[in-house]
């Protein structure tokens, strides 16, 4: 059930962006202590005084707050915001559904939404007088802009232009690392054992770039496609990631697929689990994902 959680919010996220203006958040100060911020939703959002009681709709949200040091003003969470471990002890107001009456009950100043919260909850809520700001970044780039948006949003941009320095020094980092080899092993990234990845227009797909790998579903059309036994056979990658290790998957059950000991990642023993929510939660840890995969795809860089 929550690999399918996890899925679907992969999904609806990529789907909604795609539906959604392209517009970089830019916001508009004036000297009365109003911000307008232009969401990823093409939305116009006016947000006046500085924010102190905060909820976050999704668990990238809740953790690009607290990374901002603003985790005292959080108030409501969604549900599996796990990380910072602090935020367990915050109100959950859950997440599929949404309990729109608890956030209402909470007076928060400000709500972050992300695309796992529909659109028309955020018109509901906005009807009953929240403040929303939606946020539904695709890649790296766009999960930086995320965090200097909520920086501006909370008062808390010198903060948030620090953590997302900190981020791109780290990632050029790992880019000059990676630029030191030719190699670009093929690699499967797998989200789930239903055979779901991430294709072009997901920042799983990015990663995998950035990292030095050559994805195996870079042909596919869509953000997060659900291959087939034989297509990924067919593929024949060097590398098999699998982010569900934390559900129950596991090195021997890929191992022992029917068809799959021809691959050349099992028969070299290249199968190995990793954190889904440094891969697959678009927050400040993405970096420190995006290390994890290099790593595991060029070892030798690291060493």
């Amino acid at each position: 059930m929550i690999r399918k959680i996890i899925l679907g919010w992969l999904l609806i996220s990529s789907l909604l962006l795609m539906g959604c203006a392209a517009a970089i958040p830019q916001p508009t100060p004036t000297p009365l202590g109003i911000l307008t911020i232009i969401d990823d939703a093409g939305r116009s959002v006016t947000i006046t005084g500085t924010p102190q009681r905060i909820v976050t709709l999704a668990p990238n949200l809740t953790e690009i707050v607290f990374a901002l040091g603003l985790g005292e003003r959080v108030v409501g969470v969604s549900d599996f915001s796990d990380y910072p471990p602090e935020a367990q002890n915050i109100q959950s107001v859950g997440g599929f559904p949404l309990n729109i009456e608890l956030i209402v009950s909470l007076e928060p100043d400000l709500v972050l939404a992300a695309g796992i919260t529909s659109l028309e909850d955020v018109a509901r809520l906005e009807e009953l007088g929240m403040t929303v700001l939606y946020l539904v970044p695709t890649d790296v780039e766009g999960i930086l802009d995320s965090i200097l948006t909520v920086g501006r949003a909370a008062g808390a941009e010198n903060e948030a232009e620090e953590l997302v320095s900190g981020l791109r020094a780290w990632l050029e980092e790992i880019k000059s690392r990676v630029a030191q080899t030719d190699s670009s092993p093929r690699v499967y990234y797998e989200i789930d054992a239903t055979l779901f990845t991430g294709g072009p227009g997901s920042f799983t797909h990015e990663l995998i770039t950035l990292a030095g790998g050559e994805n195996i579903a870079a042909g596919t059309t869509t953000p997060f496609p659900q291959l087939s036994a034989e297509e990924i056979i067919d593929a024949d990658p060097e590398i098999i990631i699998f982010s569900h290790a934390k559900y129950g998957g596991t090195v021997e059950e890929i191992a022992s697929r029917p068809g799959w000991d021809t691959i050349t990642a099992v028969q070299n023993g290249a199968i190995y689990p990793i954190d889904p929510d440094l891969v697959d939660r678009p927050g400040p840890r993405i970096i420190d994902g995006l290390e994890a995969l290099a790593r595991l795809i060029h070892p030798k860089l690291f060493e």
